[in-house]
């Protein structure tokens, strides 16, 4: 069996590094020496016979015979010599004989090292094959546990993907969704300032027709005050006039008919004026109330005043004119 050189160079470093530490008492087992340099047990064994040999070998001197030319110059000396040479050889060959019994004795022991190695080794197999079953199961069970890992990262890595995908979409939402809103909010602002700018507009008329209405207010008020006032002078002169038909009636019974009937002529006139400017009245007070409801309250306090009075003026007007129709009968009465 070849053994190759760094194998048999670990082995006998092993051996010598374990002999120094017995302190050369005594010689490493084969199985300690095959555990320290981690080699086999057969070449290990093999390995260990051959340092064994050399760790128990001494040099011994060699038996021959004395060459002739010797023998017949130095007979005498030699015989002498010779017989000592027996003697170291007897020597010799017990020593050897002895190393014999030495290397036998180690045979034996190494037999019984390697049965001992043998049965160790098998134990340790056995327990390796005991250990190996269960890295085996273990294996398998961690197979079986990788396996369901696996499908778990393949399932957590589906459900990532789509919360991706679900975030992407809801970003992409969320931009056009900030987009939609910018084009609102400018198009609210571009209502917005419309809206300012019709309520501006519209304001400006409000104010314009607000004005208007106030001109034109302040002419019917004037046209009013204007009517009153002729309503007053007819007025006044119709009690004029009836005062002097009464003096006259007592003093001059013919003039009483002209009187009466220049008097009727009167009130009539008076009481178609009357009416138009009653019709005038109304018409400028609707007018007014309309008015008044878009202007301040302000003027609705200044011209509530007025219509009082002009309402007291049409109240002694129309008295006036009941009071003329009763002049002319009793006129008529006396005529």
């Amino acid at each position: 069996m070849e053994i190759s050189n760094e194998i048999r160079s670990r082995i006998i470093a092993a051996a010598d590094q374990l002999y120094q530490e017995a302190e050369r008492e005594r010689f490493p087992t084969v199985d300690q020496v095959r555990r320290a340099a981690r080699a086999d047990m057969n070449t290990t064994s093999a390995v260990m016979k051959e340092w064994r040999k050399q760790q128990t070998a001494t040099p011994v001197a060699v038996a021959v015979a004395i060459p002739e030319r010797i023998q017949e110059e130095m007979t005498a000396t030699l015989a002498t010599l010779w017989n000592e040479a027996q003697e170291l050889a007897n020597e010799s060959l017990h020593a050897a004989q002895q190393a014999w019994e030495s290397e036998r004795a180690d045979a034996d022991a190494m037999r019984a090292e390697l049965a001992d190695a043998y049965e160790s080794q098998a134990q340790e197999l056995e327990a390796v094959r005991q250990e190996l079953v269960e890295a085996q199961a273990t294996a398998q069970a961690a197979d079986e546990k990788r396996q369901e890992l696996a499908q778990e990262l393949a399932d957590v890595s589906g459900r990532l993907h789509e919360i991706e995908r679900r975030e992407q979409d809801a970003q992409q939402r969320i931009e056009e969704l900030r987009a939609e809103l910018k084009q609102e909010k400018a198009h609210a602002e571009q209502q917005a300032q419309q809206h300012r700018d019709e309520l501006e507009a519209l304001r400006g008329k409000l104010e314009s027709q607000a004005a208007a209405h106030a001109e034109k207010l302040a002419e019917v008020q004037e046209q009013r005050d204007k009517a009153t006032q002729e309503l007053a002078t007819v007025q006044a002169r119709a009690e004029a006039q009836q005062e002097a038909t009464a003096e006259r009636i007592m003093d001059k019974n013919a003039e009483i008919q002209k009187l009466t009937q220049e008097l009727v002529r009167v009130t009539e006139d008076a009481e178609s004026r009357e009416a138009w400017l009653r019709g005038q009245l109304e018409a400028a007070t609707a007018q007014h109330k309309e008015l008044m409801a878009a202007i301040q309250p302000q003027q609705k306090k200044t011209t509530a005043p007025r219509k009082a009075s002009t309402s007291r003026k049409t109240s002694t007007q129309k008295k006036a004119a009941g009071s003329k129709p009763a002049a002319s009968e009793e006129a008529g009465k006396e005529q």
